[in-house]
């Protein structure tokens, strides 16, 4: 079906603005930089359960923040209003504190109340429309500081050839303003109508255009070869055009992202078992908003559904299709012969199939995944930038404090520049590297530290200083540290432009002398609690163990589990033990640091 209506919306008197935008580039502004736009950094997952649901399980919100580049998990177990279901977006301040989410059926602050003029999102007669993957996402406004946009999409049924088929429908475009309601925010331009028409599932994806500022957001139609091409700029949205590329994709539930440095679009369509699915890549040009280079992989598999998502390096491509992952180099000459399988279902029930569905790049360079079921756990690539079995893929590795269904945000890489000397180069932006890192503590030598670079806007220098007299320039340096102590550690990123530093403490302590003072310094979380097999034990940031361990009691008092802990995150299992209740201990070197009761259903 073709589209009925095709739109623009504009801010203020366009042909002005576009001579105002010649005249800034004759005159030359002084050169300017960019914000740290760390808008990715907050997740919001989870549901307050529903029919068909156990009644023991845990509902309402899991929060993972990635402050400081590592990843941390709260929950707000609150139920209310709020569910997210596929469709899920979120945004954060430049500084990454979150400031809204978007589930297909309302506005949210960051309090997870409805945001004013945010209510009644979603009016159409379908159940679920509203809430299938990639059906919105939020964009800063080029040039204004004070607002977003909001754009989103919703689902139908229509008959094609006698069978009815589940089709995206319509683009509307919003404004929020970030100042108003006291800085809670509000819809200020609500559901105006882009594009009336028949689309992809979802799919909404966008990237920033070549001048470091403007962005292309490109939308698949429906069961065809052509995409809806828009362009975001201090001026509004328009329509540029709809380009036809390649061949036909079959629509299906599935995913479509562009690669962090905006050189590839992928699209991915799980069919069915009987008609398979589809692996789609593209090259893209961030100055004209075109496709090119038409790749399409057809395969057979299990189930429907799936997703895909690209590695910080823009090198690897991860292909989520339910029963299995896949990897590709996208570096490589023959993508498609480079498709690797990396790991399969292993049958871990929480307590549904823990199958691969949606992913995403987080801000610590890691993929997390979710299931297409209602489960309390993620999967994780730990560094998906190596080639694999070094990739480390870890099935179920992360603990929710809730249960999430198929939910995981759709967010584009906020932190891309602009193309320096290309010819869309217009506008006096210019790549000032933003230092960012995280490390990972060796489990067998507390000492012996890896560090992950995970920096921003083009660096081509770096520079680490340990905190002990000892440097590197690698960009992955491995680094044992001497002994215990507290060490400030830097990194230092530059380039022709300009240079950015990034210090944070890492403590190797020892065990305090007092009681008080020790459970202050180990200042361990347990979640999810209760939990099915495995809960998670959060140590404090910063804060890295030497022999330390925890414990897990029964409630009689015999110890049924220890292991060594690491800085981070820890998974600790109890397969196998009777449900009730248990009490964990860590302990350094004799001494209890902290403790906490846990509940095994």
């Amino acid at each position: 079906m073709a589209e009925k209506q095709q739109g623009s919306v504009t801010l203020g008197n366009s042909w002005l603005y576009n001579i105002l935008v010649i005249i800034v580039v004759c005159i030359q502004l002084p050169t300017t930089t960019i914000s740290a736009q760390l808008h990715d950094y907050n997740w919001v997952l989870g549901y307050g359960g529903g029919p068909g649901t156990p009644v023991n399980d845990s509902f309402g919100l899991s929060i993972l923040s990635f402050k400081d580049e590592t990843l941390h998990i709260e929950s707000n177990e609150e139920e209310g209003s709020m569910l997210f279901d596929a469709n899920n977006v979120g945004y954060s301040s430049d500084s990454g504190k979150l400031f809204c989410t978007f589930n297909g059926e309302g506005v949210y602050s960051s309090n997870h109340e409805i945001m004013q003029g945010g209510d009644e999102w979603y009016q159409e007669e379908l159940d679920l429309g509203w809430a299938f993957p990639q059906s919105g996402l939020v964009l800063p406004l080029p040039g204004n500081a004070d607002k977003l946009v909001l754009l989103n999409t919703e689902v139908d049924l229509i008959e094609v050839e006698g069978v009815l088929k589940v089709v995206g429908e319509n683009l509307f475009y919003s404004e929020i303003d970030k100042t108003a309601a006291e800085g809670k925010g509000a819809v200020t331009l609500r559901k105006e109508l882009l594009l009336n028409g028949t689309l992809d599932v979802g799919k909404l994806s966008a990237c920033r255009h070549a001048n470091g500022r403007d962005w292309w957001v490109i939308l698949p139609a429906f069961n065809s070869n052509r995409y809806y091409r828009y362009f975001l700029t201090p001026a509004g949205i328009e329509l540029i055009g709809i380009q036809e590329v390649g061949e036909a994709v079959p629509t299906g539930l599935g995913q479509a992202l562009f690669s962090p440095d905006g050189t590839k679009h992928v699209r991915y369509n799980g069919i069915s078992s009987t008609a398979g699915d589809y692996v789609t890549i593209y090259d893209f040009d961030r100055c004209t908003g075109l496709l090119s280079n038409f790749r399409q992989g057809n395969y057979e598999k299990e189930g429907t559904g799936g997703g895909a998502t690209i590695s910080k390096n823009s090198r690897y491509l991860y292909i989520m299709a339910s029963l299995d992952l896949y990897q590709y180099d996208l570096l490589a000459e023959d993508i498609e012969a480079t498709r690797t399988l990396v790991a399969d279902y292993d049958g871990h029930l929480d307590p549904l199939p823990t199958t691969f569905f949606q992913g995403q790049l987080a801000p610590d360079g890691k993929i997390y995944i979710a299931s297409n079921n209602g489960v309390t756990s993620l999967h994780v690539i730990h560094n998906p930038d190596a080639d694999c079995p070094d990739c480390r893929i870890e099935q179920h590795g992360i603990e929710l404090p809730t249960f999430n269904a198929f939910s995981i945000p759709n967010q584009p890489n906020y932190r891309l520049g602009p193309i320096d000397g290309s010819p869309c180069d217009t506008l006096g932006i210019d790549n000032i590297p933003l230092a960012r890192w995280r490390y990972e503590q060796d489990t067998l030598e507390p000492f012996q530290v890896q560090f992950y670079d995970l920096s921003d806007y083009e660096p081509t220098d770096w520079l680490w200083d340990f905190g002990d007299g000892s440097t590197s320039t690698d960009t992955l340096p491995q680094h044992t540290f001497p002994g215990y102590g507290t060490y400030e550690v830097c990194l230092t990123v530059s380039n022709a432009n300009g240079s950015g530093t990034q210090c944070k403490e890492l403590e190797f302590t020892m065990p305090n002398s007092t009681a008080e003072e020790e459970q202050a310094e180990a200042s361990a979380t347990a979640f999810p609690n209760p939990f099915q097999e495995r809960f998670s034990l959060s140590l404090r940031p910063g804060w890295l163990p030497v022999n330390a361990w925890v414990e897990v009691y029964d409630a009689v008092g015999r110890r049924v589990h220890r292991q060594p802990l690491r800085a981070g995150v820890n998974g600790v299992e109890l397969v196998g033990q009777a449900g009730g209740v248990y009490v964990w201990r860590v302990v350094q070197c004799g001494q209890v640091l902290g403790v906490g009761k846990i509940v095994k259903l």
